[in-house]
């Protein structure tokens, strides 16, 4: 690399601020797609699940792809397919072809980010590459954090469908100024890549991604079944793995300590923080009292939050031990789950974002942190496979997030709702059949003449009826999403602790071959 490193990674940080723009504009844009195309909160995460899929499967395949070829050739295709992408979306006439744009959305996000990733340990050497990480964070937040307040202005002024014009629009940028400025990586070392692997893989994780759906459409025989047909799928592509010589996910690597907890903890911190931010996103849209632009601010305090202490979490990497700050970021985490288990719909729009805050900061500090556990810790000349397997953790914690938190939240809503609008039925001396007459003007915003006239004898407004127990029923989703979150939170906090007793790589695995480096607790 004969230019400047950091301007080089600067450049190469415009991919990955347009990737994650990507997704940050469609968190807010989610629920009026959702309304436009007639889909329902449970099954609302259909709308990220090819793209996010698509992005964990094929995540190592094109990480080490870009280990054999150059990087810059793997981010440069991915760039192009992504302008594709979000073109298709823009004129898209039904939810269909929006699917099929979201999943080559996927295509290239997985084209793109574990390679820019790569690129830290080829531009810098080791004692530098705690600010890289830094910078490389403070792309990915400016990106994330601006998306939410872009989208919810953008659909508030010409709707949801110019999220995705200014998005390919941003691609393109990107591409032109990557294509022109940045060097082309040293290639390594030709092999045969498992293709047939990564299709089963993708596969297993759309089915694996889709079971909350599954569940909410067509019960548990549908989802015993597709759990069965995921488990086959996962064993048979173990099985190949084992056989193939350069297979998608190199088992070797998630043998280490330094591999598998950190993608563990990033998997689940990530479905923490998507199933908060969505739930918080339909709870704020559904309030008559916010517009789009009030919806995206949630998105947007998360990430600019991360995006603020970015750079200091760099400054802090090169002199400490990054598993400080993993448990740091564990305990902002739990701090943000017990703020929100706090939130109803009479929450103040300032206590929603100060949820995010603490749950933004989390994400800053643990992806940080992680990342420089995984570089430091992974042979040299499989730097691209370990941060393509890193991230293929990584992105499997937010379509679970999306499509479970989603699925659990509308579920507990939708039973929480019935349950108080049957109580106050109840109250009120109404019969059966009247009763699923106001659960079904929820759904129609239609009230029987008849039903109106009984209420209006006991003084009661259906509509104040209506509010009363849709607030009860929020209060029930938040409570339940929470408490899983809680749990599942202590328990990876536990699971970090075997990070204070790694051993050294050469001791971890001893057939491969190690450039020598520094020890991780002497970070």
């Amino acid at each position: 690399m004969r230019r400047n490193p950091w301007f080089i990674l600067s450049i190469l940080l415009l991919g990955i601020f347009v990737a994650l723009e990507a997704n940050a504009f469609t968190t807010p844009a989610t629920p009026y797609i959702s309304a436009d195309f007639g889909i329902s909160i449970a099954n609302s995460g259909v709308l990220t699940l090819l793209a996010s899929a698509a992005a964990i499967a094929l995540s190592p395949l094109f990480g080490r792809l870009g280990d054999q070829i150059g990087r810059k050739q793997v981010i440069v295709a991915g760039l192009i397919i992504f302008v594709a992408a979000q073109s298709l979306k823009v004129f898209t006439p039904h939810v269909s072809l929006y699917l099929v744009g979201a999943l080559f959305q996927g295509v290239g996000y997985a084209l793109i980010f574990p390679n820019i990733f790569a690129y830290i340990p080829e531009l810098f050497p080791e004692e530098k590459r705690g600010k890289a990480i830094g910078l490389f964070m403070l792309f990915c937040y400016i990106a994330t954090g601006t998306g939410g307040a872009i989208s919810g202005a953008l659909i508030e002024t010409w709707g949801w469908r110019s999220v995705y014009a200014v998005s390919a629009s941003f691609s393109a940028i990107g591409l032109i100024l990557i294509s022109l400025i940045v060097p082309k990586s040293e290639k390594g070392r030709k092999s045969e890549l498992d293709y047939k692997g990564s299709t089963i893989f993708l596969l297993t994780i759309s089915i694996l991604v889709g079971l909350p759906l599954i569940f909410s459409n067509f019960g548990v025989g549908w989802l015993l079944g597709g759990a069965a047909v995921v488990i086959v799928l996962l064993t048979f592509f173990l099985q190949l793995q084992k056989k193939e010589k350069y297979p998608t996910i190199d088992l070797k690597l998630l043998k280490l300590k330094g591999v598998y907890i950190p993608s563990i903890l990033i998997a689940v911190q990530n479905f923490m923080m998507l199933s908060i931010l969505m739930s918080l996103t339909f709870l704020a849209s559904g309030n008559p009292n916010l517009n789009a632009l009030q919806v995206g601010m949630i998105t947007t305090v998360l990430f600019t939050t991360a995006m603020v202490v970015s750079p200091l979490i760099g400054f802090l990497l090169d002199r400490y031990n990054p598993i400080y700050l993993v448990y740091l970021s564990l305990i902002s985490g739990i701090v943000g789950i017990i703020l929100y288990l706090r939130v109803d719909m009479s929450s103040t729009m300032l206590s929603i974002l100060i949820v995010m805050g603490f749950v933004g900061l989390c994400s800053s500090l643990l992806n940080a942190s992680l990342m420089k556990i995984v570089i430091n810790y992974t042979p040299e000349d499989k730097k691209g496979v370990s941060t393509g397997t890193f991230t293929l953790f990584k992105d499997l914690g937010l379509p679970i997030g999306s499509t479970l938190g989603l699925t659990i939240y509308g579920l507990s809503t939708s039973r929480g709702f019935d349950s108080a609008i049957s109580e106050r039925a109840s109250n009120l001396g109404l019969n059966a059949d009247q009763t699923s007459m106001l659960i079904q003007a929820k759904n129609s915003g239609e009230v029987p003449t008849e039903l109106e006239g009984i209420l209006s004898q006991v003084n009661v407004q259906i509509t104040d009826l209506l509010t009363s127990a849709q607030a009860e029923s929020v209060a029930a989703g938040i409570n339940t999403l929470g408490i899983i979150n809680l749990v599942v939170f202590i328990g990876i906090t536990v699971l970090s602790l075997g990070l204070m007793k790694m051993k050294p790589l050469s001791e971890e695995i001893p057939d491969v071959t190690v450039e020598a480096e520094p020890a991780l607790d002497k970070a």
